[in-house]
């Protein structure tokens, strides 16, 4: 089994051309090759897993705490529908409790019904559950987001198209931080060896991932179907292609299948999911409207998507094309 790449990204960050186009290529081949790489080099690397066990500490706090930050999907009578807390549901695919985390300052959507729930701000807790947690997770989001901005600027370098027509559609405050708790589920191995999964195969619905585990379990699924053991290594995270890079560059760009192995024990992780503007179109850059139709853009394709989720059903609908 082919070993995930590690990459030292700095050059991304730097004037140097030479250095910058042959950490292009080490991206793309890594990606081509296994589905995800490990990344080390980018700015703020010694404080990444610092922050991101500041930003864990959330789940240390008793559940009624928690509850305060819930969705009014499980919490009737809070504010907010998508940012916040939201705990797993036992028949659900994901075995995990998770905190949704959006920019400072949301950038509006297209006119479309229910684009205010994805717009919404971010809930904060009125109690910190530690010192400076506040100001830790927006320093976390912040440059994540900058490294993620990067490694789409590259991508987009690699499959051939300008940075200019890229960076567009990711000029909008939409991202998402995400914090992750899976409790114990105290299973063994299976009675057939095979693996316990605690988040099934999926690909996400972002431009780009940016995942730091705390302990081992995430696999990622290469071009030939083998599944790749993603490492955990001090302060690295690891790079995942989402559905909307695959869309915008044609499939040149596949997104990356992955899933989570169930390890028995307590496993925390945390996810940056880079997002385009609502307003920007997801369609092949190639191919591309001058004037995009409302249908072709990022919050169509949100709103669409989550109401599909059984948990937003009668909460968010399905938008509808205009005659």
């Amino acid at each position: 089994m082919a070993d995930v790449a590690r990459i030292d990204i700095a050059a991304l960050f730097g004037e140097d051309a030479a250095a910058r186009a042959a950490c292009d290529a080490a991206l793309w081949a890594g990606l081509r090759r296994t589905g995800a790489v490990v990344l080390t080099g980018y700015p703020e690397a010694d404080w990444i897993d610092a922050r991101a066990r500041t930003g864990l500490a959330f789940f240390a706090q008793p559940e009624a705490e928690k509850r305060k930050l819930a969705t009014r999907l499980c919490q009737p009578g809070n504010p907010n529908t998508y940012r916040g807390y939201h705990p797993h549901d036992p028949a659900g695919n994901f075995r995990t409790d998770f905190l949704d985390i959006g920019p400072a300052e949301p950038a509006p959507g297209p006119e479309l019904p229910g684009i205010e729930i994805v717009t919404e701000p971010t809930p904060w807790p009125e109690t910190e559950p530690a010192p400076g947690w506040r100001d830790a997770v927006r320093d976390y989001y912040a440059t994540l987001d900058r490294i993620g901005k990067a490694i789409m600027l590259s991508l987009g370098r690699s499959a051939g198209f300008d940075e200019d027509t890229i960076h567009a559609r990711f000029d909008g405050e939409h991202s998402t931080l995400r914090f992750l708790d899976y409790p114990p589920s105290g299973l063994g191995p299976a009675p057939d060896g095979a693996p316990r999964i605690a988040a099934r195969l999926h690909t996400d619905a972002s431009g780009l991932s940016l995942l730091w585990q705390g302990g081992p379990g995430l696999q990622a699924q290469g071009p030939d179907g083998a599944f790749h053991d993603v490492p955990v290594l001090k302060n690295c995270i690891s790079l995942h292609v989402g559905t909307v890079m695959e869309s915008m560059t044609g499939g040149a760009v596949p997104a990356t299948p992955h899933r989570v192995l169930d390890p028995g024990v307590a496993r925390q992780s945390v996810g940056f999911f880079l997002e385009p503007a609502l307003t920007a179109p997801v369609t092949a850059v190639d191919r591309a409207r001058e004037a995009p139709r409302v249908e072709d853009t990022y919050g169509w394709q949100l709103l669409r998507q989550l109401s599909s989720y059984d948990r937003y059903a009668g909460v968010i609908s399905a938008p509808v094309a205009r005659n």
